[in-house]
């Protein structure tokens, strides 16, 4: 039987993420579809049941009885707007928790992940993460699946005003950057969040930053294996 991946995408209200400004790009502005792509490019969807929710737009979250895993996406909004939409997807991933099955969160998702369980997510103090940029893997994440394939100091994109200041009680840091203590998290029980973006290309990132830091359009260099790391964690639910 087919596997069913459900994605939840939280990028951004219509009036602060416009889809628009990005329609050019082969990626456009769905962060849906940057995880198809990249999915696609690893070879792996036609394997999968690839579902999608953009709970920014209004969608309602499936019941959780027929997803085997779930990755939640990154949001241009900071978790600590608690908008209702937040709240809901917060109340639903508490419900899928209790199912024991796998879940990856990626940025906001990440973020969503840690406040979720206790940990606070504050501005950065040196200022946002604008480029893409090695992370440090952990000697605990140099023997984890969800690195398999990648080297010490793997590249990836970052875009970030915020990170989570402490890691999780029982969670397992599997990368860090300099200021930033939990970059990537084991937090037990088949999740795991990722505060880098593994599943957007460059040149959405010099899309973001076109009209508000054009200097930093520069800062954002292919990075063709990093997708690797969506692959590993289907691997390692069983998915593919």
């Amino acid at each position: 039987m087919t596997a069913t991946l459900l994605y939840i995408a939280m990028m951004g209200a219509p009036d602060v993420h416009n889809q628009a400004d990005f329609a050019d790009l082969p990626d456009t502005g769905d962060d849906c579809m940057w995880v198809k792509n990249r999915l696609a490019e690893w070879g792996v969807l036609d394997d999968l049941e690839f579902r999608s929710v953009t709970v920014t737009d209004g969608d309602e979250l499936p019941p959780p009885d027929d997803i085997d895993a779930v990755i939640v996406g990154g949001s241009v909004h900071s978790i600590n707007e608690n908008k209702p939409w937040q709240q809901d997807v917060m109340a639903w991933l508490r419900r899928w928790r209790s199912t024991g099955r796998p879940a990856l969160g990626i940025c906001g998702g990440h973020q969503m992940m840690c406040v979720m369980a206790g940990v606070d997510v504050e501005p950065l103090a040196a200022g946002p993460m604008d480029s893409s940029a090695p992370v440090e893997v952990t000697a605990a994440g140099q023997v984890h699946p969800l690195f398999d394939g990648f080297g010490a100091d793997p590249w990836f994109h970052f875009g970030n005003y915020d990170h989570a200041v402490a890691v999780p009680v029982g969670g397992t840091v599997l990368a860090t950057t300099e200021g930033s203590p939990a970059v990537a998290l084991d937090h037990g029980g088949n999740w795991y969040s990722v505060q880098f973006h593994p599943e957007a290309g460059h040149d959405v990132f010099e899309r973001v930053w076109l009209k508000v830091a054009p200097e930093n359009m520069k800062n954002y260099p292919p990075l063709p294996e990093a997708p690797r790391l969506l692959v590993n964690f289907l691997h390692m639910g069983g998915l593919v």
